[in-house]
């Protein structure tokens, strides 16, 4: 019989939760599934017809735990599950004793974040603000690759998880937080899933820093998500990083915002930011929201 995973890391996308799993699968006594977003749980984010086709087969899921050995920690990481409303209950259901961690970040930041993996990976049609405006109005359409605003509205998307987990079972880590200090967030994070940290300091290695592809093969070999299942199976997070690093992107300077989108999503998660902060009690060092933040 194989185990069911009893950790996930729910979200956010584009909140450091690739670099958080590289850490993780490194750790002595944690098994992390090979394969990044399997979605099994995400049943209205990612339904069964959504270009990154997710896993429903209940014996294909737990496949993916089958070697996990004498692990204390089995977990997986698909960052839709905390935007997505049947999540919570549905990994209650199946693993009660489970542990949930999601990564939030400067909502705005983090959408365009996804904007500029889409252009890299060719699914962008237009400017930031275009893209955010046609997510918007096709957000009901699950089955186009999107930019999703929505998905940064994280206040009702923690309360979910908060009113089903126990503060035992479910943290809130901040990517800005995170980001300037690995190591002692990593120590909480460890603390947080009862695992002894390793004797050695993890390295402050960016695992997503910002790049550009090598030319029009390589986009379409970001945009293939066959191809990406494959090699995540197949080549562990460090080995991929190298080949990512030495043969198909090229660093380069992360480009301006243009102000027009940036001033049109203040406006859309002013609100929200604050009730989150409310809901957490505590600041957030987003510094789109160096006001409603600290409310």
């Amino acid at each position: 019989m194989h185990r069911w995973p009893n950790f996930f890391i729910a979200g956010a996308p584009k909140a450091g939760t690739s670099s958080l799993c590289a850490y993780l699968q490194a750790v002595p006594g944690i098994f992390m599934s090979k394969l990044k977003e399997p979605n099994y749980f995400s049943r209205v984010i990612v339904p069964d017809d959504h270009p990154v086709r997710p896993i429903r087969d209940e014996r294909e899921y737990l496949q993916l735990f089958a070697e996990v050995g004498d692990a204390h920690i089995v977990g997986e990481a698909s960052p839709t599950y905390l935007a997505d409303p049947e999540a919570p209950h549905l990994i209650r259901n199946a693993v009660p004793h489970a542990k949930v961690l999601v990564s939030l970040r400067d909502p705005i930041e983090r959408a365009y974040s996804h904007y500029l993996m889409m252009l890299n990976n060719g699914t962008a049609r237009g400017t930031f603000l275009e893209e955010i405006k046609r997510g918007l109005a096709l957000g009901g359409n699950r089955s186009l690759a999107l930019l999703r605003a929505d998905v940064g509205l994280y206040f009702r998307q923690v309360e979910r998880f908060r009113s089903g987990f126990p503060d035992s079972q479910f943290k809130v880590l901040v990517f800005e937080e995170f980001s300037a200090d690995v190591a002692g967030s990593l120590r909480h994070v460890l603390e947080f899933l009862g695992v002894e940290p390793p004797p050695i300091e993890f390295a402050a290695e960016a695992y997503r820093e910002y790049s550009v592809v090598r030319g029009p093969f390589v986009r379409y070999l970001f945009g293939n998500r066959t191809i990406a299942r494959a090699s995540e199976l197949l080549i562990s997070p460090g080995v991929r990083k190298a080949i990512r690093d030495r043969f198909l992107v090229k660093k380069s300077g992360k480009p301006p915002m243009p102000q027009d989108a940036r001033d049109f999503l203040v406006q859309y998660y002013a609100d929200d930011v604050q009730s989150l902060a409310r809901l957490l009690g505590r600041n957030l060092p987003w510094r789109n929201f160096p006001v409603a933040s600290q409310r």
